[in-house]
């Protein structure tokens, strides 16, 4: 009788358990539609880690000399230096022009800096509207 209940055992084990598996994968998998026809894999930008289109901020550094249509060329802003935009297929503007550091109109994203997210040395570590205290940015964060 022992002998019967192990084998049943390993049966389950063998059979019914991989089957499960098998459904479970080929239930998780997305089936593609029309208003998703395939997966798109967000890559971030080579420069910042940045999302792809999330750019305008003062300390995006970008070597304009580098881009594949040509120097200062562009398809969209993410293709020129700070706070340069992309107009007419040229990079144009000033890209870190001087502006006081606690000004709200200076687009900071802590969430490059060096010393990590919302950490800070100065106030200049800080988007526009927050100021450094004790190391870390605060106040409201856009």
């Amino acid at each position: 009788m022992r002998v019967h209940a192990g084998l049943k055992h390993l049966a389950v084990l063998l059979i019914v358990a991989p089957a499960g598996l098998f459904a479970a994968c080929t239930e998780t998998t997305p089936t593609p539609t029309a208003a998703t026809p395939f997966s798109v894999a967000v890559v971030p930008h080579p420069d910042t880690k940045a999302e792809p289109g999330n750019c305008d901020f003062y300390n995006y550094y970008h070597d304009e000399s580098k881009n594949s249509i040509g120097a200062g060329k562009c398809t969209t802003d993410c293709d020129c230096d700070g706070m340069r935009s992309c107009k007419s297929g040229g990079c144009q503007g000033e890209a870190r022009a001087q502006v006081e550091c606690n000004n709200p109109a200076r687009h900071w994203n802590e969430v490059w800096n060096t010393q990590g997210a919302g950490k800070c040395a100065s106030d200049c570590d800080c988007d526009g509207r927050r100021t450094c205290l004790a190391g870390a940015c605060q106040g409201v964060a856009r």
